[in-house]
């Protein structure tokens, strides 16, 4: 019986909002290595998306180095299986494989050897496993007896013809267990909101030409969930948006990030989720600005967020000024601050005068639009007018300046247009 653990989607070097996530990402591969420890696991799947970026970060890369030699020092015997996403780079990623291959640490970086299946053995079990990395347009051709090899372009079609040749690798193996490790958009599949996807639905592959594999192991979508008889996302093992958040506030839950287990035996594929415990969770949470600022001593959701990657969405008519600055002093992971219902009364506002009768008059002065915006930012009406006010505030006197020396421009630059031939 093999027993293998799957991830995907690590986005090693990835950057949440201005936040670099080194340390959150060192802790979680931590986790991954105790986790290999016990010593029953033959191999660790790794479905794309290794890094986040094409030209990874030195600092990503030493992250990864370090991690691979951290779990073959302590586990010589384990097999290492990765592929790269459509966030990684193959030919990068892919550097130096052959010697890496010798350590037990395999690269599927070559769509065309995608028929050319890992072999592994462990007390007496043997298994297959065939990687295919993201298919990029182009990488696999298909024979035309007319006009020669014929490149392909499409995800389905890319897909179709690496089906084709390792269904045909697959039953020349005289029936032992196989596994697919793959990076796609199985049908079907739901999107967490962090994946880079495709326009439209041209990336989306049908998982049906590959169901006489065992196990298939996916990468790319970021939440973990079955994608059809014996495939498996595993998801990211981190939250990279505050769509995949834990907590949004509102009594609704994600599912929790986590690695996959996998035993394959003789009634299937035993498939069992092992939760993630993140160094800091990614919480989403709405409320008045009152909520947040007053005393939260009572509010058991704040402070279990407290410590979190924290988004706030405001809940009230009215902005109010540097309110990310305020709270980041009582919540020092705030990352997004939202105030949409605010802005929205802001941009829904009258651009038309109203007599006391409710009829609608002639069209807003400018002034006055900047006057209603002042009094929706601080809140209030006092000493803030236009016209035969006394004391006018130096943002109106500023904006009035500013306002009549445009307009004045604009006066000069219509005159020259009207005396020109």
């Amino acid at each position: 019986m093999i027993k293998f653990l799957h991830t995907a989607d690590l986005h090693l070097g990835k950057v949440f909002h201005d936040q670099g996530l080194g340390e959150d990402q060192a802790f979680m591969l931590g986790e991954l290595s105790g986790i290999l420890e016990d010593g029953s696991y033959a191999a660790l799947v790794v479905a794309g998306d290794v890094y986040d970026r094409s030209i990874a970060s030195p600092e990503a890369i030493e992250l990864f180095s370090s991690f691979l030699g951290g779990i073959k020092k302590r586990q010589p015997s384990l097999e290492v299986l990765v592929i790269p996403g459509n966030h990684d780079s193959a030919s990068r990623l892919g550097f130096g494989r052959e010697l890496f291959a010798r350590l037990g640490i395999r690269f599927g970086v070559s769509a065309e050897a995608c028929d050319k299946p890992v072999i592994m053995e462990r007390d007496g079990e043997s298994c297959a496993f065939f990687l295919l990395p993201f298919l990029n347009p182009g990488v696999l051709s298909r024979d035309d007896p007319e006009n020669g090899p014929l490149p392909l372009r499409s995800q389905s079609a890319l897909a179709e013809e690496a089906a084709l040749r390792m269904e045909k690798a697959r039953q020349a193996l005289g029936g032992i267990p196989s596994v697919l490790v793959a990076h796609l958009f199985a049908s079907g599949g739901e999107e967490a909101g962090s994946e880079r996807l495709f326009l439209g639905n041209a990336e989306l592959v049908s998982i049906e030409p590959f169901k006489g594999f065992d196990y298939i192991a996916l990468g790319h979508l970021h939440r973990c969930q079955s994608a059809g008889r014996n495939a498996w996302y595993s998801g990211s093992p981190l939250a990279y948006s505050f769509g995949e958040a834990s907590s949004h506030g509102d009594g609704s839950q994600r599912d929790e990030k986590c690695f996959l287990s996998v035993e394959l035996g003789k009634d299937g594929p035993k498939v069992e989720k092992i939760p993630v415990k993140p160094m800091r969770k990614v919480t989403s949470l709405s409320g008045s600005f009152d909520r947040f600022a007053g005393d939260i001593s009572a509010d058991k959701e704040l402070l279990a967020a407290a410590d979190d990657y924290l988004e706030i969405r405001l809940t009230d008519k009215r902005i109010t000024e540097n309110a990310r600055e305020l709270l980041r002093k009582r919540f020092p992971h705030l990352l997004s601050l939202r105030q949409d219902e605010a802005l929205a009364g802001l941009s829904s506002g009258a651009k038309f005068r109203v007599s006391a009768d409710g009829t609608r008059g002639g069209r807003r002065d400018v002034s006055a639009d900047f006057r209603d915006f002042l009094m929706d930012l601080y809140g209030e009406a006092s000493e803030i007018s236009v016209g035969n006010s006394t004391e006018i505030t130096a943002e109106i006197e500023l904006f009035n300046t500013l306002l009549a020396e445009t307009e004045s421009t604009d006066a000069q630059i219509d005159l020259s247009e009207e005396g020109s031939p």
